[in-house]
């Protein structure tokens, strides 16, 4: 923004006060512009933001119904192995029996979240709304973390498989804790459940504003 002097001389006061007038009445215009077009780029920045937002919302929703699906199979698969961890328990050395220690989970995304925050978009956006955002993705980071403990207590749950010795030489103990680690993934995964339908609702509360 540049302000010039007078090009002719000021003589009196009604000449200083006419520039001075002149002056006022171009700055005021000049930042009025300039606020108007602040206030264009951060409408912009917000419904850009927002739109993104509800299409990750959108996305997550429909994984959230795909987890429900593979959260209940994963239980299921877990059931499957305390069963036959108590067949094997019954005939050691009878027919093959077989563990799986696997879990299948459809990931939220949360990139359109921190677009958002980072460029500054939240900032604009009225408070109840980002506070809306922020619970539900507060929600599903809690989501995220379950699953990875879930996932790892699955991994450590192989680990004996993995020793070199026969399931059917397994002591009592090595099967009371196979049956422990099972039984407790087992309930963490009932947990899960809870938590996937508790988020997706949330989710859809979230994306009828």
């Amino acid at each position: 923004m540049d302000v010039h002097a007078p090009h002719q001389p000021v003589h009196t006061w009604r000449d200083f006060a006419i520039h001075l007038t002149i002056v006022t009445i171009g700055l005021f215009i000049a930042l009025s512009l300039e606020a108007f077009v602040e206030y264009i780029h951060h409408r912009h920045l917000v419904a850009e933001a927002r739109e993104n937002i509800h299409r990750e919302l959108e996305a997550n929703h429909t994984a959230a119904q795909q987890d429900l699906k593979y959260t209940q199979d994963n239980i299921g698969v877990v059931a499957n192995n305390i069963k036959t961890l108590h067949a094997i328990q019954t005939a050691p050395h009878g027919s093959h029996y077989s563990i799986t220690n696997t879990i299948q989970f459809e990931s939220f995304s949360n990139a359109a979240w921190h677009t958002a925050r980072d460029t500054g978009a939240l900032g604009f956006m009225p408070y109840a709304e980002v506070q809306r955002y922020s619970d539900l993705y507060a929600s599903q980071d809690l989501v995220d973390q379950h699953v990875g403990a879930i996932i790892e207590r699955n991994i450590l749950a192989q680990a004996p498989f993995n020793m070199g010795i026969d399931p059917g030489n397994f002591s009592p103990a090595q099967y009371l804790d196979l049956l422990r680690s099972n039984a407790e993934i087992q309930s963490e995964l009932a947990a899960l459940t809870q938590m996937i339908q508790q988020y997706d609702t949330r989710s859809l509360d979230v994306l009828k504003h």
